[in-house]
């Protein structure tokens, strides 16, 4: 009678622990807490595109240039909004001073008056490759896109052959070729500027990346991680 009145009870434990898994598993947690976290870090990555978009477009300006510009934007703005949630992520002051330079300082450039012949065909052929470029690395990328330095999964087909991170190579493409199209000292000295926050914020992505595995055989076939023979 015993050993009957205690299986039952361990059944009626087994039944409430079953019943009660859903509501305590990190899966229904995760989507409330991390769902959220994420949801706001990509609705915040997209915003940054999205306002240097219309920071341009907003001067009416319908040049091929400019339209460039603000597409390449806009793109990288919506695809900033189906990010998947990271393993593992960076968040302290010096990944968010890097990342914040990174998108900030290359939003900063003017409208001024625009350059021709030679130099406009080169600039808007580079603004082109840059904004080519970086989508096709994001197609590869899937949703595997982070504001924040984070592993959301590693990636090696595609530009990713070429160089580590030729999203950002495609975001430089398109800073420069935009700067040829409109000259200033201002718009040199932002795309100069901007670099260092570029390759600090690599630095940092790799830090983390380099704790998996995957990724250090990756980087060891996979040598240069902006510009191929230089950096």
């Amino acid at each position: 009678m015993g050993n009957s009145v205690e299986g039952l009870l361990s059944d009626s434990r087994s039944f409430s622990a079953a019943v009660e898994a859903p509501e305590d598993s990190g899966e229904f947690k995760g989507f409330n807490r991390k769902g959220l976290v994420n949801a706001a870090g990509n609705l915040l990555l997209a915003g940054c595109f999205f306002s240097s978009a219309f920071t341009l477009g907003g001067h009416h300006n319908f040049s091929a240039a400019n339209v460039i510009w603000s597409a390449g934007a806009l793109l990288m703005g919506f695809f900033s909004l189906v990010r998947t949630m990271p393993k593992a992520t960076m968040v302290n002051l010096r990944s968010l001073s890097a990342t914040g330079g990174m998108l900030i300082i290359p939003a900063m450039v003017q409208l001024t008056a625009p350059s021709t012949g030679i130099a406009q065909t080169a600039g808007i052929g580079i603004e082109i490759a840059g904004v080519l470029f970086t989508q096709v690395a994001r197609v590869f990328l899937g949703r595997s896109f982070g504001l924040l330095p984070a592993n959301r999964g590693i990636v090696s087909g595609g530009p990713f052959r070429l160089m580590r991170h030729p999203i950002y190579a495609g975001w430089l493409l398109l800073s420069v070729g935009y700067a040829i199209c409109y000259p200033s000292a201002f718009n040199v000295m932002v795309n100069i500027v901007s670099l260092p926050f570029m390759m600090w914020r690599i630095d940092q992505e790799e830090e983390l990346l380099m704790a998996d595995p995957e990724y250090r055989a990756y980087a060891s076939k996979v040598r240069y991680r902006l510009i191929p023979g230089l950096l």
